[in-house]
């Protein structure tokens, strides 16, 4: 029996520790770039990352957030430039455990 427990209690701390890339939008406006992510699960997620973009002249800046998210509920999370430049290109890391 404490054998049966052991395995089960490790099965369930195993599968607690994995973290998973959610489903993420990019949308680039000007100076604004901005990541749509969704927990499709119906468990309430810890989520954390980067949002990156790159302006015209090639400098990036960055950004990093950290959030509870609920089942089947979305974050934004943004990185801002400033005037004159605007973003190029955006990109993400973002992990939910």
């Amino acid at each position: 029996m404490r054998f049966l427990m052991a395995s089960v209690f490790s099965l369930f701390l195993s599968s607690a520790a994995f973290a998973w890339v959610p489903a993420y939008n990019y949308q680039l406006n000007g100076n604004t770039a901005a990541v749509t992510f969704w927990n499709n699960t119906p468990f309430t997620v810890f989520c954390q990352g980067y949002v990156m973009g790159q302006v015209q002249n090639g400098a990036t800046v960055n950004t990093w957030f950290a959030d509870w998210v609920g089942p089947m509920q979305y974050r934004t999370a943004y990185v801002y430039a400033n005037y004159p430049f605007y973003f190029v290109n955006a990109w993400t890391n973002v992990n939910c455990q």
